[in-house]
């Protein structure tokens, strides 16, 4: 006779068919990276592409020159549809909106996300200048909001499950000091605590509707926006606070967006991923 426990499987390796490394994979489904032409952005649409996805790279209209040639490179390597990109201000409310209606014409639906489009502005302190102030919370909260919504939306309107993953930061969670003081990002900061917040209120929210939503918050890593702002010197004072001394790279924040992407975390939600050599622990 069967009972409630019956459902909760022990050991499943022990079917001949069943494979480990097939949680992680992404084949059939569909998904978009806001932020795509990013060092984050771009290298997350060329994890899922390679895990089996069709991908879909949105972006800002100045980023076409690199989004363009990115996503037939994609398109060649992996043998996935890479739609042509899709360009919106995530801060806005109607061009979100056509956004959903560009995903839904090029992919039918959307089973992932990652909501990864941000701005970090210098002057940045305390005494932020509100036109600072208001494009940040624009683009890295209200965007976020924006843009994880129509997500959802498309997941509960095709009536099936799916997962989205936010970009929060160490900022959100530290006062990031570097050098002996804080650095100057209270806005940015501000925005990436409210990200993590909202993913955990949008996982209580969504859970039921077999949607799962997580934050990763990335420490220094070496994405390409800092080549033209810090000298060797700059770098090592950085790493002060960094218990494996060295910044992370590309690779290893994606591999943990393929992860949450993936059903090998399907049992993951509303939690945050610091993903940031150990600053964390301070």
């Amino acid at each position: 006779m069967s009972n409630v426990f019956d459902q909760y499987p022990l050991d499943e390796w022990k079917d001949p068919s069943y494979r480990f490394m097939d949680k992680f994979s992404l084949a059939g489904k569909k998904g978009f990276v806001t932020g795509g032409a990013g060092g984050l952005g771009r290298n997350a649409a060329a994890a899922w592409a390679e895990a089996g996805a069709d991908v879909a790279i949105v972006d800002l209209p100045s980023s076409r020159d690199r989004l363009e040639p990115l996503a037939a490179e994609l398109s060649g390597r992996y043998g996935v549809r890479v739609v042509p990109p899709l360009y919106c201000d995530v801060s806005d409310k109607d061009q979100v909106g056509a956004l959903k209606e560009s995903l839904v014409r090029e992919l039918g639906t959307v089973d992932v996300a990652f909501i990864n489009a941000g701005v970090c502005v210098p002057g940045d302190d305390v005494d932020v200048p509100y036109e600072v102030w208001s494009k940040t919370i624009g683009i890295n909260l209200t965007g976020a909001y924006l843009t994880s919504q129509i997500a959802h939306h498309i997941m509960r309107e095709h009536r099936h499950g799916g997962s989205i993953i936010i970009t929060s930061s160490l900022s959100g969670h530290n006062a990031n000091f570097i050098g002996g003081g804080p650095s100057p990002v209270a806005s940015y900061g501000a925005t990436k605590a409210g990200v993590y917040e909202l993913a955990r209120y949008m996982a209580a929210a969504l859970a039921p509707h077999h949607i799962r939503v997580n934050a990763i918050s990335p420490g220094y890593v070496w994405s390409g926006i800092f080549d033209c702002r810090i000298t060797e010197e700059g770098h090592d004072v950085m790493l002060e606070t960094v218990p494996m001394k060295r910044f992370g790279t590309n690779d290893e924040i994606v591999s943990a967006v393929l992860f949450l992407a993936s059903d090998a975390s399907s049992y993951v939600t509303g939690t945050n991923l610091q993903i940031d050599g150990g600053y964390s622990v301070y």
